[in-house]
């Protein structure tokens, strides 16, 4: 259970607002998002990427890649995260994986060109210890 200052220093850390949480680094440039939230003692994070497809049977290769890219990019992320906090607090921070979802939105698609464009969001959750 995290003290009421540990709550803090983890709220300034995920804030992707403003201050040190907004320059945790690059974690996939700028077509990229990860956003997180807390609950109790539940860390959620989404991962949200623009994607391209050039035909239906691309987007079922492409999947794969995606799903990779994304789980990299959540464990760099919680890395970091970990490491700031640890800097902030003294002490290290547990998590637990709880579980992992993944979808693909379609939001542009048209009969005259193959190309198609989404997003890709991917959804971990967290207990901290």
């Amino acid at each position: 259970m995290l003290s009421t200052h540990e709550v803090n220093v983890l709220g300034n850390v995920l804030n992707s607002t403003w201050g040190k949480g907004s320059t945790m680094g690059d974690f996939g440039g700028p077509s990229m998002s990860m956003k997180t939230s807390l609950q109790g003692d539940v860390l959620s994070c989404n991962y949200t990427t623009i994607v391209h497809f050039a035909s239906e049977h691309a987007l079922r290769d492409q999947a794969k890649v995606f799903e990779d890219e994304s789980v990299k990019v959540t464990n760099q992320y919680m890395k970091q995260l970990k490491k700031m906090f640890k800097s902030e607090s003294g002490r290290v921070l547990k998590v637990k994986s709880i579980g992992s979802t993944d979808s693909i939105e379609l939001i542009t698609a048209s009969a005259f060109s193959p190309r198609k464009t989404g997003y890709y969001r991917r959804f971990t959750t967290y207990t901290i210890e």
